[in-house]
């Protein structure tokens, strides 16, 4: 379970003394005892090892303020070919406007110990670039030369900040073991930060000291920094199992969050806002509640507002939706801030997620539709912690109207999938409306299930065996599947090759694509020879439809198990009794059934014929915890029900 330690970094009743450690951690130090590593001990299995992971920030002056500077040190070791992709470095950096973060002082390079010799390539840093993510964070990224098996790779890197609130998180577990890890954070009188301790009760080493360097001094104040030293040790590898929306919500990591600054007079001011507050501000800024406002004012331009206000609520709903929706596309840049006029995106066509969801709140209260924004954070961008308002951890605008009796969200950058949805990667806890004078949560998730229906009609003979499938999915699931297929019947092919059919071109049929009030299906047909072992027809009814191991692992698990939203599956078989046989095993019926799962598996005869079907609800969206090992033993009767099969033989 996610457990939280607080402190406030100011205060410290303990001190604990730093250990010695087995590895020379200076970079360019590599020694004999880091080659000698094979693997992890507590884990075998692992790709990769973090041997060393050092970070330190600090404050530098900057004419009349200050800087944050953050300095990292990684050493890694590559066990196998699996773990070359840990060669992949990534270093994020912060913008705003035209200020940015500055990376600088990048050294990297790789070790190999070959034919009794050491050779160390190092990376050129031309050879570095970089990649926008949002409106606000872009990477610098670069591969390390010469990664083989038993290579070890080491890097540094700098990112100066003129952004005091963006004291680095530090992360101490990542998807590979980590054996050592150091933060050292060096605070000055001026800036006081909060800070949490995520995933663990504690630091295997900490302690806190004053720097006997060089006193310092701002204005009239005379100071030396407080140090502080967080380590752990052996930290095990984050596993990432399905069904998790951010591995940074439950990963052990140190989080810091700016609380007050103190002015060179003694004076100061707290940083950590309230929720009313920050609601506040944004219905006054003019790139949010400004922005929704001014297409308010503009919705005249578009629509004839008078016949608008002759429709029904849900109407006027619909209308503006597909408006937005067909004439305007998002950039695939997340924001909570539009980043440009409304009158600019009305020309441009296109913008973030900002821009396109706080347009529609301006329309749809035009045409007499309350709406108001709410800002998230999506699955990737981790959970809001609700005892910190700090606007940061928001990355993305949705819509809430109130029409009919009813609260409905939505999320105009989506085009395939219903105006009364919002997009699966928003489904993450709650949203905060933002409404005047009042603080609000709402929640995201859908208690309506998605379906998934198969139907499978198998013709057997003594020879061969063909079948004819169709796939039909709602909600969420099918618009997954119009994004990611839609009518592309090569795609849809290279689908169906992959689970191992061999299906007949020509038999490969889209329907619903745009229609969205049907479910979205497709058709094909796969033409196969039976298996036959010593004389009798083996017959997978469900041939590859069902999975075929379980996604748990793990022995146990301390965080929820996320399915977004509740799914329903039904798998629909007939199957022939082929000329000449009879049947030899029939799989016994099953069910299980209580509220949070059903699954019913039943087998019937008629004449020539046998069906089979199995159907299987997770009717939760997110399962406790404690829950795991039932929704692991869930999977386990899915995968056995699934691979159960017929046996036939031959009528003498």
């Amino acid at each position: 379970m996610k457990q939280y330690f607080f402190l406030v970094t100011c205060i410290f009743a303990i001190q604990f003394v730093l250990q010695a450690q087995d590895f020379n951690n200076e970079y360019g130090k590599v020694g004999k005892e880091d080659f000698d590593l094979s693997c992890f001990a507590q884990d075998k299995s692992a790709e990769a090892v973090v041997i060393s992971d050092d970070g330190c920030s600090y404050f530098g002056r900057r004419d009349d303020s200050f800087d944050i500077i953050y300095e990292r040190t990684t050493r890694l070791k590559i066990f196998k070919e699996a773990g070359i992709k840990w060669a992949n470095i990534e270093i994020p950096y912060y913008r705003e406007g035209d200020i940015f973060e500055e990376v600088s002082d990048i050294e990297a390079c790789t070790y190999n110990f070959e034919n009794g010799l050491l050779t160390r390539t190092n990376l050129d840093v031309k050879n570095c670039q970089e990649e926008k993510v949002n409106e606000y964070w872009t990477l610098k990224k670069f591969a390390m030369p010469n990664v083989k098996e038993g290579s070890i790779i080491e890097y540094r890197y700098k990112v100066q900040s003129q952004f005091l609130f963006n004291l680095r998180d530090w992360n101490f577990q990542w998807k590979i073991p980590v054996i050592y890890s150091r933060y050292v954070t060096k605070m000055i009188p001026f800036y006081q930060y909060t800070w949490l301790l995520q995933g663990a009760n504690k630091f295997d080493a900490q302690k806190s000291y004053v720097d006997q360097g060089i006193e310092r001094q701002f204005g009239p104040v005379k100071y030396q920094d407080m140090v502080y030293e967080y380590v752990m040790k052996n930290v095990p590898a984050f596993k990432d199992e399905e069904f998790i929306a951010s591995s940074d919500d439950y990963s052990i990591k140190l989080n810091f969050q700016l609380s007050a600054v103190t002015n060179t007079n003694g004076s100061s001011h707290k940083v950590i806002t309230t929720w009313p507050e920050l609601v506040n501000d944004l219905i006054k800024n003019e790139d949010f509640g400004g922005y929704y406002r001014r297409a308010e004012g503009l919705a005249s331009k578009i629509f004839d507002l008078k016949s608008l206000s002759l429709m029904p609520a849900r109407q006027k709903f619909d209308s503006i939706l597909n408006y937005v929706k067909a004439n305007y596309s998002w950039n695939k840049m997340n924001g909570k801030m539009a980043s440009k006029t409304p009158k600019t995106f009305m020309k441009d066509k296109f913008g973030n997620d900002a821009d396109i969801n706080l347009f529609t709140v301006g329309l749809l209260n035009a045409a007499g539709v309350k709406a108001n924004p709410v800002i998230i954070s999506t699955r990737k961008n981790g959970k809001i912690r609700y005892d910190y308002p700090f606007s940061h951890f928001f990355n993305y605008v949705i819509v809430m109207a109130d029409f009919d009796g009813k609260k409905v969200l939505a999320d105009a950058t989506t085009t395939l999938s219903s105006n009364d949805r919002i997009s699966e990667k928003c489904i993450n806890d709650k949203g905060l409306i933002i409404q005047k004078e009042k603080v609000e949560w709402v929640g995201l998730q859908t208690l309506v299930p998605s379906k998934t229906q198969k139907t499978i009609q198998i013709t057997l003979t003594d020879s061969t065996q063909h079948a004819a499938v169709q796939n039909s999915y709602t909600e969420y699931l099918a618009s997954d599947y119009r994004n990611e297929y839609g009518t592309n019947t090569r795609v849809i092919k290279k689908l169906l090759l992959d689970k191992g059919y061999s299906p007949v071109d020509s038999s490969i049929v889209v329907k619903n694509q745009f229609n969205l009030k049907e479910p979205y299906s497709f058709k094909y047909v796969i033409s196969d020879h039976p298996e036959k072992v010593n004389g009798k027809i083996y017959v997978s009814p469900f041939l590859h439809e069902i999975i075929s191991e379980n996604p748990l692992k793990q022995a146990a698990r301390t965080y929820p198990i996320d399915m977004i939203y509740p799914k329903r599956t039904s798998v629909f078989a007939e199957v022939n009794i082929p000329e000449g046989y009879k049947v030899d095993f029939l799989p016994p019926n099953d069910r299980i059934k209580n509220d949070q799962f059903e699954l019913e598996y039943l087998t019937s005869t008629s004449g020539n014929k046998i069906n089979v079907s199995l159907i299987y609800y997770f009717k939760i969206p997110v399962y406790d915890a404690d829950e795991y090992n039932k929704i692991k033993y869930y999977f386990n009767e899915i995968v056995n029900k699934g691979s159960e099969k017929i046996v036939f033989v031959k009528d003498k």
